[in-house]
């Protein structure tokens, strides 16, 4: 108990000592991080801790670093890569690395409403034993909309990602093994998000993400709060919506531009 009201007079303290300013333009989004329209004149990155809880009485926690970087004015790379780890309630757990995602995108449209296309595909670089090691690749359009009149701003993404499966085949009599087919499964990605920005410099980020086709939605709400030394305080709640997606997940993170 000691230590809960330890944590929240520590976390008060650097807010209360901090006196950014906090605009929608500043703040990345927590699920579409890769797909976001947003750009910034300076590139950021992220380091962040993730666990999250599923169906299957298993559980996984995340150590992970993204980053994003303009190229241009209309062009902006990104990139992801975690270390996981996998711990089922009964059985050995795993862990490694996953396979790294990469995003490019163009922003169209700029001004009130900007406007980007990209794509995204991971690089099959990940432990076999998470099932990783896959080449997905896929493409988005996303945008953002500053409401008038109000500090709000609004997000959304529409993506078509191509998974890769593996399909078990016939036993090769030369062989001796089954042989495997490798092909990719169509998903289409909805994303939607709400950001607003409070005069303190805190800004609140709520998002849904769904996938149907693999029967994934996660509903979620983070906070984003800059410091006044130039970072980022970021932290986040999720609640899973469909059978695929985390029951529960939390995470916090620290980002900075440079």
């Amino acid at each position: 108990m000691k230590l809960r009201y330890l944590l929240a007079g520590l976390l008060l303290g650097m807010i209360s000592r901090s006196r950014a300013q906090n605009t929608a333009d500043d703040v990345n989004l927590f699920q579409t991080y890769l797909q976001d329209a947003n750009f910034g004149k300076k590139a950021n990155g992220e380091g962040l801790f993730q666990y999250g809880t599923y169906d299957n009485n298993a559980s996984t926690i995340d150590l992970a670093v993204q980053a994003a970087f303009p190229v241009s004015p209309k062009i902006k790379l990104a990139g992801f890569w975690a270390f996981e780890n996998y711990s089922p309630d009964q059985g050995d757990g795993r862990s490694g690395i996953t396979d790294i995602a990469v995003s490019g995108r163009y922003q169209v449209v700029q001004g009130n409403t900007p406007v980007a296309v990209g794509a995204l595909a991971t690089l099959p670089v990940g432990s076999e034993d998470l099932g990783e090691g896959n080449f997905d690749f896929g493409f988005f359009g996303s945008l953002r909309h500053k409401v008038e009149s109000s500090p709000l701003t609004l997000a959304g993404t529409f993506g078509l990602n191509f998974v890769e499966t593996t399909t078990l085949g016939n036993l090769n009599p030369n062989t001796g093994q089954v042989e495997t087919k490798k092909d990719h499964d169509t998903s289409v990605l909805i994303a939607g998000s709400v950001i607003y920005p409070m005069s303190s410099g805190l800004s609140m980020v709520f998002e849904i993400n769904m996938r149907p086709d693999d029967n994934y939605a996660l509903l979620s709400g983070g906070l984003d709060y800059p410091l006044h030394g130039g970072g980022r305080l970021r932290g986040g709640l999720g609640l899973g919506l469909d059978d695929a997606a985390p029951n529960f997940a939390i995470r916090f993170g620290y980002g900075m531009g440079f």
